[in-house]
């Protein structure tokens, strides 16, 4: 008996499989034809083909796994991405001139198994390549996720996230500066500090970073708000709020009413 995830997800498929055997023969004995098999059982013609050629529901043997297409070119592949190339269609167009006949997306499939494995273990050094170690299925750090590293307190970070940011910086030493930048900026904005703003903005305009340079134009052109909201202690999530509240009693009454009465619930709402 078995009492793990993978055994009992083994023992579901295969009951899985043995209910579509059973209704297959028995749609069989009734006298339906393949093709109406087919529509009913929603299974390939191949699979209805085999199982009424079968006496018994076929079995597969646990551990048995059918050669990949791309066995034989996996040294090409290995080679190549050495080489730096990592684009998976230009990957799978030289392997079409090698006599490769599969689809691009087994190409893409290998591709992405690559980058997650190297993604591991660059996110843990101790890891080897090809070591049992490495799971299958490794999460990289995406944009969004990696970009909250340099906006978060250092003190706040844990471990993991500690060698990230220092392997993120080391790979690129614009990156060092966009910490700080960032970091510039999160302690501007929380310390109210109007003065720092125009020498932080000066100082992207010097560093060149694409990115940051598009920020610091919407910043710009926004500038006498945002001043204000360095040096004022008031907000505009209140006016917010209210035009949040006004847009949801319109969409309330699906644009078929006229002023007068979206004054009146806009009115009657704020009395109750």
């Amino acid at each position: 008996m078995e009492f793990s995830k993978a055994g009992k997800a083994r023992q579901m498929r295969r009951a899985q499989r043995q209910e579509r055997y059973d209704l297959v023969k028995s749609l069989h004995h009734q006298g339906c034809s393949q093709q109406e098999i087919i529509s009913r059982v929603k299974l390939s013609r191949n699979t209805v083909r085999k199982y009424l050629r079968s006496v018994i529901c076929p079995i597969y043997p646990q551990g048995v796994t059918r050669g990949s297409k791309l066995t034989t070119h996996l040294p090409y592949l290995n080679r190549r991405w050495e080489d730096g190339c990592h684009n998976a269609t230009q990957l799978w167009r030289e392997l079409k001139t090698e006599g490769l006949d599969a689809s691009r997306s087994l190409v893409t499939e290998w591709a992405t198994r690559k980058r997650k494995q190297i993604s591991y273990l660059l996110s843990d050094p101790t890891a080897e390549m090809g070591s049992p170690q490495v799971p299958r299925k490794a999460v990289p750090w995406t944009p969004r996720r990696a970009s909250w590293l340099f906006v978060k307190p250092q003190e706040k970070l844990e471990n993991k996230e500690l060698q990230a940011l220092e392997r993120i910086c080391h790979t690129d030493s614009q990156m060092e500066e966009v910490y700080s930048l960032g970091q510039r900026f999160v302690q501007m904005i929380k310390q109210r500090q109007r003065k720092a703003l125009m020498p932080w903005l000066e100082d992207v305009g010097r560093a060149g970073i694409n990115s940051l340079l598009s920020f610091a134009e919407g910043i710009k052109q926004d500038l006498p708000a945002v001043t204000n909201a360095l040096s004022l202690p008031w907000s505009n999530g209140q006016l917010e709020g209210q035009v949040n509240r006004l847009k949801l009693i319109k969409r309330q009454m699906y644009g078929r009413a006229n002023f007068d009465l979206l004054r009146i619930r806009v009115l009657y709402s704020m009395r109750c």
